[in-house]
């Protein structure tokens, strides 16, 4: 459907917003029976442009967008670079009849176009800009009420572990190592999970990945709090860090080989702005190694994932990733990395 001139001009005036629209853009446009999402982009002569988002989605439900929305405004309020929330009354978020749907419509500022490339600079200020959030968090004991779409003990999208399990028990590869690397994982999460509840849990962004931040002047503004949540604070930031580091498009001259160095570059950044508890420091390794080993990429959808090298016969290849993935279980590669940090930052 075409969110015309008509409908856009009716939601501004919900908002007592006043301005001579030029053009509207979407920058998401979906629809179905049951769901929708537009986020449009709202253009004025006399003044900056401003972004209505448009949502129907059973995952998203208008309590939760609200307390993201106050989230987003309680960093803002702190000297975090994020678009400002509007209100309706008393609510960021309201409800509105687009045709025979009910849907729920925010509006903010536009705060400039996301950032495409990443390097080692940008993976630095993108971890000091999550430590200053998490501590932010932690202060005004901020919390949403649901998950984000890392957590590393409930719904995580960047585990592969359990399409390991179900490419190990379908096809025909090493069941001495299947089962090696199987007992180390549950010893991590085992570990992992004793501490659990000992550890920082609060409000998130949820994904703090390149297309939701931007350059405002020489700071790094970040937008889309659709998925924000509350997590280990810990947890966000390996997940998180290892997404930014290892998923991003890289700028002009670097590699894959230069992932393992931006993913330092962002821990260092975060380290500067949040110093971890001694509980954290206690999981950290075990957190990272089951994450590392069983990235989702590297087990289902890259060229030279698990899944791929299987599905070609390539029994070699096969047999050497298994062995990184059990190394990577049994090293602490990041005790080594944080041990630097630990010295350089006297934490």
């Amino acid at each position: 459907m075409t969110i015309g001139l008509e409908i856009i001009k009716e939601v501004l005036s919900l908002y007592n917003m006043k301005g001579q629209v030029t053009t509207v853009y979407d920058f998401i446009h979906y629809r179905d029976e049951n769901e929708l999402k537009i986020i449009s982009k709202v253009d004025f002569t006399d003044r900056d442009s401003l972004v209505i988002k448009f949502v129907r989605e059973d995952k998203h439900p208008s309590h939760i967008i609200e307390s993201q929305s106050a989230f987003s405004e309680y960093l803002r309020s702190q000297g975090i670079s994020t678009p400002r929330r509007y209100l309706s009354e008393d609510k960021y978020c309201i409800q509105y009849k687009l045709d025979y749907m009910d849907v729920d419509i925010t509006l903010e500022d536009y705060i400039g176009e996301e950032i495409r490339t990443l390097d080692a600079h940008l993976a630095t200020k993108v971890g000091e800009l999550m430590g200053k959030i998490h501590t932010l968090s932690e202060n005004g004991n901020c919390l949403i009420g649901q998950s984000t779409i890392f957590d590393l003990l409930g719904y995580n999208e960047v585990s592969g572990y359990n399409t390991f399990c179900e490419l190990s028990e379908t096809h025909n590869i090493d069941v001495t190592m299947y089962q090696k690397i199987k007992e180390l994982y549950h010893k991590r999460l085992e570990k992992i999970r004793v501490h659990w509840n000992t550890l920082p849990r609060f409000a998130t962004q949820g994904d703090i990945s390149i297309n939701n931040l931007t350059y405002v002047g020489d700071t790094i503004g970040i937008f889309d709090y659709n998925i924000a949540g509350d997590e280990t604070l810990v947890g966000d930031m390996v997940l998180e860090g290892l997404l930014l580091a290892y998923e991003m498009d890289l700028s002009f001259g670097l590699t894959d080989n230069d992932r393992a160095s931006l993913f330092q570059h962002f821990i260092q950044g975060y380290l500067t702005e949040r110093p971890l508890t001694v509980d954290e420091k206690n999981v950290l390794s075990d957190i990272y190694s089951i994450a590392f080993a069983f990235w989702f990429t590297k087990i289902k959808y890259d060229e030279h994932s698990l899944e791929k090298l299987i599905e070609r016969n390539e029994k070699e290849k096969v047999g050497r990733l298994l062995h990184e993935i059990y190394t990577s279980l049994v090293r602490n590669d990041f005790d080594e990395q944080c041990e630097l940090n630990w010295k350089v930052l006297g934490s």
